[in-house]
């Protein structure tokens, strides 16, 4: 093997050879030296490039391209070398971008429905304090329902059995609510409206379904509008 001098240095042999962004390099192994001390090499710096790649070249063929390889004395890899991140670590910092977005999208999301939660619970609040206000000014007219109801006559009964027996149900008709069956919000009015569905008659006539809003559902029966509202935060 023919010694080129490099400086105070002299090539043994070339073991390996990379290309990155169009530059060739060649893992060039130093005389008196391990392999953990090759260093990597643009075509230019290598004198006589072409008896050292026909010796590499032959090498491959007895060898294969595990030639140099020696436990615990491994060259160094070209990224390293010229400061470039290796394709493993450029996948890892790719995984690890992409994890943070999918964290960022899920904090983004709890904020969202955590601000929906309170807008729930304001309006819950609201109800329920609109509902306390409404009581005291309700119970007048309760104690006059009672007075027309123990004053009233045979006739007026009759009338009352002919309007429970209408179709559309409602707490008016002496209806039992079964359910909230869903409720949207009326563009424009900005008013909730709630789908009421009711239960069997005696009679057997099962009232029709309604909407209502709110104002309807406080005077009538609050404790469903509340567990409704607290079902759906």
């Amino acid at each position: 093997m023919s010694k080129k001098r490099r400086g105070m240095y002299f090539i043994e042999q070339i073991l390996d050879y990379k290309q990155y962004n169009g530059q060739k390099y060649y893992l060039v192994k130093w005389q008196g030296y391990n392999n953990k001390d090759c260093t990597w090499e643009k075509p230019e710096k290598i004198p006589n490039l072409a008896q050292f790649l026909h010796q590499f070249e032959e090498n491959l063929k007895q060898h294969g391209s595990n030639f140099y390889h020696i436990d615990n004395d491994e060259p160094p890899q070209l990224e390293d070398f010229i400061g470039v991140p290796s394709q493993s670590k450029q996948n890892q910092y790719q995984q690890q971008q992409e994890q943070i977005q999918i964290l960022q999208n899920q904090v983004d999301q709890l904020k969202s429905e955590i601000e929906q939660m309170k807008k729930q619970q304001d309006e819950i609040v609201q109800i329920m304090t609109a509902s306390q206000q409404n009581e005291k000014s309700f119970q007048p007219n309760q104690q006059q329902d009672s007075e027309i109801i123990q004053e009233s006559t045979s006739e007026q009964s009759q009338k009352n059995t002919e309007i429970k027996l209408q179709c559309e149900g409602g707490f008016e008709f002496g209806d039992q609510l079964d359910k909230i069956g869903q409720a949207v919000q009326v563009k424009g009015k900005g008013q909730k409206m709630y789908y009421l569905l009711w239960q069997k008659r005696p009679n057997g006539i099962i009232p029709k379904n309604r909407w209502v809003n709110s104002e309807y559902l406080m005077k009538y029966d609050i404790n469903a509008l509340c567990y409704y509202l607290q079902k759906k935060l």
